[in-house]
């Protein structure tokens, strides 16, 4: 940039001197050599890039010398506890509203003895940010409560701050690592008596500070023990509680820490209208692969660029960590913790990508093999431009740049499974199983199901079929126990027996698929978890419900009973009511046209269940789906078992919900990938009950 920019100011700390001290047990905090070149680094950085002139960034910082007892640097440029809060207050008096903020700390974190203890308790600690000086008599801990005060002064006034710090905390260096010259932390806690004034202000407006900023969190502190949940500003921390922040030579002789290199090193690649969110993915990958026990933290204003204030939207991504070629997978920072299964699909798009519906940018999509608490590895499906059945991941794609670490992996859908495998356990060598996978083509829909080989194991399987032994067809669920409900018996030896017994596998795998529909975004809070059916009777004009507690209600046939659906959310929503019935039909049965629930609103209906013909016994499922845009759910009705299924005709889809709908109940091709829940995703959601039904008892 050839320009200055005015409203941009930065407050940059490094300290890898310390002066000689000694603290109690013996305690003190070594030297460290990356810290102030990481500060050089973001200065000089800023200046090409933003030309700031000198009274736009202010720097503290405390470099060796060859005299052991003196740093280089004038005792008014040293980060002293006096000189930080001092410029704190400089530059927030000097910055005016909206202005850009900058601070990056690069030092030791620590822990002392508190002194506030009528705030935290007796005995609590104090986190900190370490000053040069720290070994002095007189000679104060930037704490906690201070610190948090520096910055929602900077918030108060209107500010767009972003803080980097480069460190640990928390006693993120145990005893054991103290030895350590690489890490930015100790691991013991300082009883060193301190003064207990602050120049940061009185100890009451930082104790009422202090309240209203942990009120809502439970544990106190969030981010690595120092601060608060940010509020009004944006964060990244070198690394979690209890870990290591690292510094290292990463080019030529010179020391950096890992935050500060490859924060700088993608800055200088990506430019700076990159969103936190990007920049972070990146860096925070970058960062584990080369130190395992140290992971970033981002936290606070997440959803703009890193320098500025421009808003970029939240995201439904998560970051690609790293890319294993050899076994055809990426590594996907996400994981269980965020609701991730087993089977999850997920499109991979150029690094920056914002506009997720933009296929020129879309790489590969991948599906989920393994997860774990917060990462997972998924499986290369599909590759743009390559035509092939088991595309596979090259050396070629990485070196252009394909697959990259911090790429944005878009998530489309929980992975429905709508092909179901079948297992034949033959009785014998020869049998009339031998021409199952013949007929099988023969009969509509064959696309559902698929025989295994012989190589697949068990854990693999959805159904298996045998022979009892009065000659009859079984079908047996993955436990190899008979599915409940098949009531009448096909028979070997009976016409068409086969072309029967492939028809029910078929009918079977659709009516599962269509009752396992459920939207499981795991990054979409609008509609999921909020819509609620209650099944009860009235009882002088009052709704009793009978199904709370997850209880299943057990009634009378033709016993009248009411369906209520409560919508909890703040959208108005269209609701329909299908019920999955003994004999494995689906029928919509509630409303008979169109009903809309307003927000906190409730509706419902009365309903009596009768048993298909001979069933003395059945469990009925009522499915209720809330959607924004008026559905036709007419497609994924079915006829009872051993009927043809009814035709639901060419009517052309409505919206992304219909889309996914037919892509369901696709007939001839069931394998299709559903990406359009993409764009379905945010439209619905859907919650099931259910109730057992007998015959009466004359």
């Amino acid at each position: 940039m050839t320009n200055q920019t005015p409203n941009f100011y930065a407050l940059l700390i490094g300290i890898n001197f310390y002066f000689p001290h000694r603290l109690p047990e013996g305690n003190y905090y070594k030297n460290l050599r990356g810290c102030v070149p990481d500060i050089n680094h973001v200065e000089t950085y800023l200046k090409d890039t933003f030309n700031l002139t000198s009274d736009q960034i202010i720097k503290l910082t405390a470099t060796a010398s060859d005299n052991p007892n003196q740093p280089q640097e004038p005792p008014e440029l040293l980060p002293t506890y006096e000189n930080i809060v001092a410029k704190f207050k400089e530059l927030t008096a000097k910055a005016q509203p909206q202005d850009q903020v900058y601070i990056h700390y690069s030092g030791h974190g620590g822990r002392a003895k508190t002194i506030f203890e009528s705030l935290k308790g007796f005995g609590a600690l104090d986190e900190a940010l370490v000053p040069t000086d720290i070994g002095q008599p007189n000679s104060r801990y930037l704490r906690d409560i201070e610190f948090a005060k520096l910055l929602e002064e900077m918030v108060e006034k209107e500010l767009v701050v972003t803080l980097v710090l480069d460190s640990c905390h928390s006693g993120g260096a145990t005893r054991e690592m103290s030895g350590d010259d690489r890490i930015r932390g100790e691991g013991f806690i300082d009883t060193t008596p301190r003064p207990t004034d602050s120049l940061v202000a009185s100890l009451q407006e930082l104790a009422q500070n202090w309240q209203t900023a942990t009120e809502n969190s439970r544990n106190i502190t969030v981010v690595n023990g120092l601060l608060p949940e940010p509020k009004g500003y944006t964060l990244i921390a070198a690394c979690r509680d209890h870990e290591f922040a690292y510094e290292k030579v990463f080019e030529g002789t010179e020391r950096n820490g890992a935050l500060t290199y490859f924060l700088l090193k993608a800055l200088r690649e990506k430019g700076t209208e990159i969103s936190v969110e990007e920049l972070f993915n990146k860096v925070s990958s970058q960062v584990n692969n080369v130190f395992v026990r140290q992971t970033p933290m981002l936290m606070g204003e997440t959803e703009r660029t890193f320098f500025g204030g421009q808003f970029v939207g939240a995201s439904r991504k998560a970051p690609v960590m790293k890319v294993d070629i050899k076994k055809n997978r990426v590594q996907l920072r996400i994981g269980q913790a965020s609701g991730i299964k087993k089977g999850a699909e997920f499109e991979i798009f150029k690094f920056r990508t914002r506009d997720f519906k933009d296929e020129e940018n879309r790489i590969a999509r991948v599906k989920v093999l393994e997860v774990q608490a917060s990462d997972c590895w998924a499986e290369v499906t599909y590759i743009e431009g390559i035509r092939a059945i088991n595309p596979k991941l090259d050396q070629g794609m990485i070196d252009r740049g394909m697959f990259e670490i911090g790429s944005p992996a878009f998530y489309l859908s929980p992975g429905l499974k709508q092909i179901r495998k079948v297992r034949v356990l033959l009785p014998e060598p020869k049998s009339p199983f031998s021409d199952l996978e013949l007929v099988k083509t023969q009969v509509d829909g064959h696309r559902w199901i698929e025989f295994c080989s012989e190589t697949e194991t068990d854990e693999n399987v959805d159904y298996f079929v045998s022979l009892n032994s009065e000659g009859e067809y079984w079908i047996l669920d993955a436990n190899k126990e008979p599915i409940q409900n098949l009531v009448f018996p096909i028979k070997i030896d009976e016409p068409e027996a086969t072309k029967r017994l492939i028809a029910r596998l078929i009918h079977v795998a659709r009516y599962e698929t269509i009752l396992e529909l459920d939207n499981e975004d795991v990054f979409d809070t609008t509609l999921n978890g909020k819509l609620k059916v209650e099944l009860g009777k009235s009882e002088k004009g009052e709704f009793i419900p009978f199904n709370t507690g997850g209880h299943v209600p057990v009634l009378e046939e033709s016993e009248k009973f009411f369906v209520r659906i409560h919508n909890e959310s703040k959208r108005i929503l269209n609701i329909s009511a299908l019920i999955f019935q003994p004999d494995f039909s689906i029928v919509k049965f509630y409303p008979k046209g169109d009903e809309s629930v307003a927000p906190g609103q409730d509706k419902g209906t009365s309903i009596e269940l009768e048993l298909p013909e001979n069933y003395q016994e059945g469990v009925f499922i009522i499915k209720v789906f809330a959607t924004v845009d008026a559905t036709n759910f007419q497609l994924l009705e079915l006829q009872p078992l051993d009927q043809p299924r009814p035709e639901v005709g060419d009517k052309k889809s409505a919206n992304a919900l219909e889309e996914l709908l037919t892509a369901v109940v696709d007939e001839e091709n069931p394998k299709r990938k559903i990406t359009v829940v993409i764009d379905a995703s945010e439209e619905w959601t859907t919650e099931k009950v259910e109730v057992v039904v007998k015959k009466s008892v004359v």
